[in-house]
C-alpha cells in the first residue's frame, strides 16, 4: 500500500476516501487521535460507534482478539472499525496472525493500527505494509505550519492570505489540537465568507487566549505597563482555572529569545537566526525593536521575574492578579522591583 503524509490522509478520509487498512506511524497523539476519530465518523453512524468501534492496546491483542473483532458479525449490521494501538508490543503470534488477516477483510471493516515507531526492516512491519496504507506522523516545524492551516480551511471551504496565515500560525503556534479548535472557530465566525484576510484573522484571534497571552508577552518586550498589565488582566480574565502555564510559557519565550538575538545577531544571517528562533522573518524586526529596552543583564532579571512568579502561582495563596502585577513590575522596572 502507499505511504502518506499526515495532511494527505487528513484530506483524503475528509472527502470520504477511506482505505481498508491503515498504519498510523508516529509521537504526535493529537494527530494519531484527529485521524483516527475522522476515520471512524466516515465509516460509522453515531449511533452505532458504542457498538462498532473496538479498541484494544497492542499487549493485549492475542490472535483471539483480533480475529473476534475483525471477522465478528457488526450490531445493527453495519460498518466495523478495528483500532490496535501500540502495535510495537503486539505478541509473537499476533504479528503472524494479523498480516495474514487483512488480506481478507470484509469491505465493511477498517483497521488502524497505531505506534510510535516500528523497524521497518522486520518481516512484520513488511507484511504489515502489504495490506496498510503508512502514515506518517511528525511535528509539525514552523515551515510547515502555513500550509498546514491552509489545509485544515480549505477542508471547510476557506481560502486565506499570505500575510492573514502568517499572522495565525504565529498566534496559535504548532500544536495541531490548538490550530484545529481555533480553525474550527474562526470558520463558524467567518461563515459567510470563502477567503479570510488579515483583518478576518485580527478582527477573530483579538478575543481569543492565544492573542491575549501573545499580545501581553508582546507588551512586556517593548517595556510598557499599562499595555502589559492590561493584556494580563484580560487573559485571566477570559481564562478558567489553572490556565496560567500558557501565560508563562510566552513570557519564558519571549524573553529567551531576546537573549538568543544578541548573542547570535550578526553573527549570522537573519533567516537563519529567524529559523532558529522558529518565528517569521517578519516578527524578528520586531524582536530587534524590543531588544533595544533592554540591557542584557535585564533580560535575564527579567526571565528571574517570570520564574518567580510561576513559582508564586503555583506554591502561594496570593491572588493571581497580585502575582503577575508584581512580576511586571519587577520585569519593567529599572530597577528590578
Amino acid at each position: 500500500m502507499g505511504k502518506l503524509t499526515y495532511t494527505q490522509a487528513l484530506r483524503q478520509v475528509e472527502i470520504g476516501r477511506i482505505d481498508s487498512a491503515y498504519l498510523l506511524q508516529g509521537d504526535d497523539y493529537y494527530q494519531r487521535f484527529l485521524l483516527t476519530e475522522k476515520i471512524v465518523k466516515q465509516r460509522i453512524p453515531a449511533g452505532e460507534r458504542a457498538y462498532n468501534r473496538h479498541s484494544l492496546g497492542g499487549a493485549k491483542a492475542n490472535p483471539g482478539a483480533l480475529e473476534e473483532r475483525l471477522f465478528g458479525v457488526p450490531l445493527l449490521g453495519g460498518n466495523t472499525v478495528v483500532i490496535v494501538t501500540e502495535l510495537e508490543r503486539l505478541p509473537a503470534a499476533s504479528q503472524q496472525f494479523l498480516p495474514k488477516a487483512l488480506k481478507s477483510l470484509d469491505p465493511s471493516v477498517t483497521f488502524i493500527g497505531v505506534a510510535r515507531k516500528l523497524d521497518g526492516r522486520t518481516k512484520f512491519v513488511k507484511d504489515l505494509l502489504t495490506s496498510c496504507s503508512l502514515v506518517e506522523i511528525k511535528e509539525l516545524y514552523d515551515d510547515a505550519l502555513p500550509e498546514y492551516v491552509r489545509s485544515r480551511l480549505a477542508a471547510r471551504g476557506f481560502a486565506i492570505d499570505a500575510d492573514a496565515v502568517t499572522e495565525f500560525c504565529r498566534i496559535v503556534g504548532r500544536d495541531c489540537g490548538d490550530i484545529e479548535n481555533e480553525v474550527e472557530k474562526i470558520a463558524i465566525v467567518h461563515a459567510g465568507k470563502k477567503k479570510l484576510a488579515l483583518p478576518d484573522v485580527h478582527d477573530y484571534l483579538s478575543d481569543s487566549h492565544f492573542f491575549t497571552q501573545f499580545e501581553a508577552a508582546k507588551q512586556l518586550g517593548f517595556r510598557r505597563l499599562e499595555a502589559s498589565l492590561g493584556a494580563i488582566k484580560r487573559y485571566l480574565e477570559s481564562s478558567g482555572s489553572g490556565a496560567q502555564a500558557p501565560l508563562f510559557w510566552a513570557f519564558y519565550n519571549q524573553f529567551e529569545r531576546m537573549l538568543k538575538y544578541r548573542k547570535f545577531s550578526g553573527k549570522i544571517a537573519d533567516k537563519d537566526l529567524a529559523g532558529m528562533l522558529g518565528m517569521h522573518p517578519y516578527f524578528l524586526n520586531e524582536l530587534k525593536q524590543q531588544i533595544e529596552h533592554y540591557a542584557p543583564e535585564e533580560l535575564v532579571k527579567a526571565l528571574l521575574a517570570v520564574y518567580q512568579a510561576e513559582v508564586d502561582d503555583r506554591f502561594s495563596t496570593e491572588p493571581k492578579p497580585q502575582i503577575f502585577e508584581r512580576m511586571t513590575y519587577r520585569v519593567i522596572s529599572p530597577a528590578g522591583e
